[in-house]
């Protein structure tokens, strides 16, 4: 059920045209009749009658004549019913929400997008102009969206995110989802998502069970509560809630496309690529987590990361919360002294692969990434500029820079639409279950009670995979035996990246110590031994399809 939308912007100065005509119309016909029942038609006299007719009154004149000018007759009830339509829409005006309300209630199924913050917006959206019924629960009456979702067709509904009745309004209880991102931050998302679970689900929703995605920003928040919040682990019927992050969504997906890129450029070179990060704090911390687990495309040639930094101690912090990341990478940090562009000394006859940039505002964006791939001082062979909303400005295309959201990136996530991503992850574990001994295999656990950095793995698992395929399905047949090698050394290199950025190191132990995230197996390709590889050559294998 579409929602009433908005009455067009060119209602108003239509209406005021028409009443304008029949005002014209009115004093030409009562112009004509003054003339024919007096012989004299002066301009107060005409002007005096019109306005009467516009306030309803009786104009009398001689012998009635003015009922025989059609000129006066059309402008005299096009007035009214001009004023009586401009009466009638003020009245809806003032009552609009509550008849957008009245008949919300019938609607079954929907979606409702819970606070303006994060990528809600766009988000909301996106679903009202593909024709969803979208419901959207703003705690600022006032907010500049508003407008833009209305004439979408979203109902926008003012309350406080964690109000009852505010929520109630917005069909929490019969919704098919409801996304979470309040405007205040990750305390009140997660406040609203514990208001909205206590509202039962169950036999309002004609799609099965509501779906509830809470979009938090803080990854260490996310990874907590995905182990230890009764939200999910001890979920009520009737409904399902996932934490989300719509950044980390995004990153996964630029990433992926940039270990193709880059694995291209290492095949063609023989070294490993070299990337030069210019963003934010946050950004490059989320940034470095996906890329350095990830972008293990070169096997022990380690990849090289260039990252502009504030201050020294934020590369010391980077150190000491990653302590095993120098096995996977080689991250520098600089202090940018920032005029047009991050200057250096450490840059001077630098070559970079790929820059990653990302400021505040598009525009900014855009001109430094430009500067970068013009240094005088370095050279980039490639640029992406990362945006947060949709990309506003349309450049022509250009092989040397990049124009990436991560809005759009974000809607090709498992999150938000792309299932075949989920769907191959949850074979890839059921897989990892099949080859554990029956006495490992129940403690592996099913997919739907996994804990949600477990999945991601699984998920950036199948995306390695198909990288692997693609570097083999360039290799000549005479060199494929190295390959294999190769391609198993990466393999070890993507494992070890996501253990040394999520805080493990290395442990002289008979197995690993989960509590105090120490692993045997941390350590370089030429220490394992034999049987510790041939696990990883088997991956491979298995990945390429050159084994059941």
């Amino acid at each position: 059920m579409q929602l009433p939308v908005e009455v067009p912007r060119k209602f108003w100065p239509v209406l005021i045209l028409l009443f304008t005509v029949f005002l014209a119309l009115g004093a030409a016909g009562w112009k004509r009749t003054l003339e024919e029942a007096t012989g004299h038609a002066g301009i107060g006299e005409v002007l005096e009658n019109v306005a009467e007719m516009v306030t309803g009154h009786d104009v009398i004149v001689v012998d009635h004549k003015y009922d025989e000018n059609w000129m006066l007759v059309l402008g005299k009830w096009g007035i009214k019913a001009v004023l009586g339509i401009a009466l009638l829409r003020s009245v809806l005006v003032l009552f609009r929400r509550q008849i957008r309300l009245w008949r919300f209630r019938k609607v079954r199924g929907h979606q409702v997008f819970v606070g303006l913050g994060g990528q809600n917006a766009d988000l909301g959206l996106r679903e009202a102009q593909r024709g969803a019924t979208v419901a959207v629960l703003a705690e600022d009456e006032h907010h500049p969206r508003r407008g833009e979702l209305e004439e979408a067709g979203a109902l926008v509904i003012p309350g406080m995110p964690t109000d009852p009745q505010a929520l109630r309004n917005a069909g929490v209880e019969r919704a098919a989802r409801v996304v979470v991102a309040a405007a205040a931050g990750d305390d009140e998302g997660i406040a609203s998502a514990e208001v909205v679970a206590a509202m039962p689900g169950t036999g309002k929703n004609p799609l099965g069970d509501r779906e509830i995605l809470v979009c938090l920003d803080c990854r260490h928040t996310r990874d907590l509560l995905n182990r230890r919040w009764k939200l999910i682990n001890g979920a009520e019927p009737g409904s399902t809630t996932k934490i989300v992050s719509f950044e980390s969504a995004a990153l996964r997906q630029m990433v992926t496309g940039m270990a193709r890129d880059l694995a291209v450029v290492s095949d063609a070179t023989h070294r490993p690529p070299c990337i030069l990060v210019v963003a934010n704090g946050d950004f490059t911390r989320e940034f470095l987590h996906a890329a350095i687990s990830f972008v293990q495309i070169s096997g022990d040639l380690l990849p090289e990361y260039w990252v502009a930094v504030d201050t020294p101690e934020e590369g010391l912090d980077f150190a000491r919360l990653h302590p095993a990341a120098d096995l996977v990478a080689r991250v520098n940090f600089f202090v940018a002294c920032e005029a047009v562009v991050p200057v250096s000394p450490a840059l001077a006859g630098k070559t970079f692969d790929l820059a990653i940039v990302k400021q505040p505002g598009e525009s900014r964006t855009l001109h430094l990434a430009a500067r970068l791939l013009d240094s005088p001082i370095f050279a980039t062979t490639r640029a992406e500029a990362i945006v947060t909303e949709p990309i506003k400005t349309r450049l022509a295309e250009d092989g040397r820079l990049r124009v990436s959201s991560l809005f759009e990136l974000g809607l090709n996530s498992p999150e938000f639409g792309d299932f075949t991503l989920e769907e191959k992850a949850r074979a890839n574990h059921e897989a990892y279950l099949a080859g554990l001994p029956p006495a490992d295999r129940a403690k592996g656990g099913e997919w739907r009670d996994l804990p949600e950095n477990f999945k991601e793995s699984n998920r950036r698992a199948v995306l390695h995979r198909e990288i692997k395929r693609e570097i083999w399905e360039r290799t000549p047949e005479a060199e494929r035996a190295s390959m294999l090698e190769h391609l198993a050394i990466c393999e070890h290199q993507r494992w070890m990246g996501e253990k040394a950025m999520d805080g493990w190191r290395h442990g002289d132990l008979p197995e690993q110590d989960r509590k105090r995230r120490l692993h045997p197996s941390l350590i370089p390709w030429e220490e394992l031994s034999e049987s510790e590889k041939e696990k990883d050559r088997v991956q491979v294998r298995k990945a390429l399809g050159l084994v059941d």
